[in-house]
C-alpha cells in the first residue's frame, strides 16, 4: 500500500501521468460546488464532487481501466450537470446575472468535458501500450 503511494507521489513530483489524473480529480471537486441545483438534482452534483474524491484513490490504488471508466463517469456526469443547469438558469432574475454566471458554468464545463475525454483517452493508450510491451499494469 505505501508502494503505490510513493510512486505517485514520485511521478506527481515529476509531472507525470498521476499528476493530471490527481488535478483532474481536484478540479471535479471543485467545480461541482459551482453548481446550484435544487431539489434532488443536488445529488448529482454531490456524485460529481465523489467521483472527483474516487478519482484519488483510483490514481493511487487502481487500474488504468478503473481510472478511465471512473473518469469517463466524471465527465458524463459534468455534462448532464451542464444540461440541467442550463434548463434551470431561468431561476436567476437578472438577464446580466443570466449571461455572466452561464458564461463561466459554460466554459467549465467545456474544460471539464474535454479535460475528462483527454485523460480517459490517455488511460486508454497507456492501458494498449502496456499490453503490446507485454507489462502488467
Amino acid at each position: 500500500m505505501k508502494t503505490k503511494l510513493r510512486k505517485t507521489l514520485e511521478a506527481v513530483w515529476y509531472a507525470a501521468g498521476p499528476a493530471q489524473y490527481l488535478m483532474y480529480g481536484v478540479w471535479a471537486i471543485a467545480i461541482s460546488g459551482m453548481f446550484h441545483l435544487d431539489g434532488n438534482l443536488q445529488l448529482l452534483a454531490t456524485a460529481w464532487k465523489f467521483s472527483g474524491f474516487a478519482i484519488f484513490v483510483v490514481t493511487i490504488w487502481g487500474t488504468l481501466r478503473q481510472k478511465m471508466l471512473l473518469i469517463l463517469t466524471s465527465t458524463i456526469l459534468a455534462l448532464m450537470i451542464g444540461a440541467l443547469y442550463t434548463s434551470h438558469a431561468v431561476m436567476f432574475s437578472d438577464a446580466d446575472t443570466i449571461r455572466a454566471a452561464t458564461q463561466s458554468h459554460y466554459m467549465a464545463i467545456v474544460v471539464m468535458v474535454g479535460w475528462g475525454y483527454y485523460l480517459a483517452n490517455l488511460c486508454a493508450r497507456q492501458s494498449l501500450e502496456f499490453k503490446k510491451a507485454g507489462i502488467d499494469e
